[in-house]
């Protein structure tokens, strides 16, 4: 048994550092990187560094085209066991430029789900077992495959939906009527349809917890605690966003897993303890370009 499954999010992205103000007449290029990311693949990575054992749950293409291939070669240093759930007409494919500016933008493509192709993924997805099943960067599409993921009564189950998810009520509450654990940015959470966080956990989750980056953020638990919580900012240094909400995701999640505790379990004290370790994961990892660069375990000892 897995002690974590991820998914669905998988892509492979390629990190360009570059110096946009070089003389030159082709540019600078100082860094370039291929590895396997996306929301899902980010927190599988993540869980790994911090000393967990996760599966990633991937949507791939079929095996053709440049997509694949690049998918293919981002695989080969992923240090997480990865199930390829070939139901996408192409592989997923982020460009992510790093030039220091803030208006750079993130270039990919996203591969379209193949309805035909759903029934056979979702039986291969209900035979998995984890302790922890986590979805991250959930679509409207992918609800289907969320739902066997998390129709289990064994083990934990975390969700991080997409704004298109939260903006279509009725999947967003049934996605949630399966959940223990709800993540979502300050964004994400101005789209729900109630400012109330309290009235959230009438459709399922234990915990919620809204992160608003440099503000830090806030939790609600199902008795109705209420409580913000400050961003750690030990760390000096230029800032890179790009998964940053995959790790503090992660970092709360193996944390629980250090404490041997669940959900339903923490006490109001671990939560508090819980947050504050994925905060500092966090902070540390927006010092490092690219979604798969970031700390591990013993930078926290």
């Amino acid at each position: 048994k897995n002690n974590v499954l991820v998914g669905v999010s998988a892509n492979a992205e390629l990190v360009q550092v570059y110096d946009r103000m070089s003389p030159r007449e082709k540019g600078l290029l100082n860094f370039l990187q291929a590895s396997l990311c996306g929301t899902s693949a980010n927190v599988a990575r993540a869980l790994f560094s911090l000393g967990q054992k996760s599966t990633l749950l991937a949507l791939t293409g079929l095996e053709y085209g440049i997509e694949w291939d690049l998918f293919q070669s981002s695989l080969k240093n992923f240090p997480v066991t990865c199930h390829k759930l070939e139901i996408l007409d192409k592989c997923n494919v982020s460009i992510l430029p790093v030039d220091g500016l803030p208006d750079s933008k993130v270039f990919g493509f996203k591969g379209e789900i193949q309805t035909e192709r759903v029934a056979k993924a979702i039986l291969e997805i209900e035979k998995e077992e984890a302790l922890w099943k986590v979805a991250t960067g959930v679509r409207l599409d992918e609800v289907p495959l969320i739902k066997a993921l998390f129709n289990s009564n064994v083990g934990y189950r975390s969700l991080n939906p997409k704004p298109e998810l939260i903006k279509d009520q009725k999947k967003f509450i049934d996605s949630m009527n399966y959940t223990d654990l709800l993540i979502m940015n300050g964004e994400e959470f101005q789209l729900c349809k109630t400012a109330d966080i309290v009235s959230l956990h009438e459709h399922g989750p234990k915990l919620i917890i809204i992160t608003e980056a440099e503000n830090g953020g806030f939790f609600s638990t199902q008795n109705e605690k209420t409580e913000r919580f400050e961003p750690y900012s030990g760390f000096p240094g230029e800032v890179f966003r790009t998964g940053a909400g995959d790790w503090f995701h992660a970092s709360f999640i193996a944390k629980c897993m250090e404490l041997n505790k669940s959900i339903i379990t923490l006490s109001l004290e671990e939560i508090r303890i819980c947050i504050s370790f994925a905060a500092k994961v966090a902070a540390k990892k927006v010092t490092m370009a690219g979604s798969a660069n970031g700390p591990v375990r013993a930078d926290f000892d």
